[in-house]
């Protein structure tokens, strides 16, 4: 990470990427990118067997995008068709992911 006052950017690279917040593209490459495909429009085979949604027409606000990434989703018969991350991802995880989510608009 480049800062522009001299001296920071020593400081800065020295400390781990985790000091900079969470990366949510790493985070959605690895928990959502088997149902929704590097590029969220859920052409993979996962995410075609579960009616995975196409993120790039998803309209939702942070905070639903958020709660389904803590809840999951299930079918009409409760069946699971996207697991629940609340155990597995922190709140700052979840914000950051979800911010990412919405690179995929339009």
């Amino acid at each position: 990470m480049a800062v522009a006052r001299p001296g920071w950017l020593l400081l800065l690279g020295s400390l781990p990427p985790a000091a900079f917040g969470a990366d949510g593209a790493e985070l959605f490459l690895t928990h959502c990118a088997p149902g929704h495909g590097v590029d969220g429009k859920a052409r993979t085979p996962a995410g075609k067997k579960l009616g995975a949604k196409d993120l790039s027409e998803r309209k939702l606000a942070d905070a639903e995008i958020q709660r389904q990434i803590l809840t999951g989703m299930k079918d009409a018969k409760g069946a699971e068709r996207m697991p629940s991350f609340k155990a597995k991802l922190t709140s700052d995880e979840v914000a950051a992911t979800a911010a990412f989510v919405k690179t995929f608009r339009p």
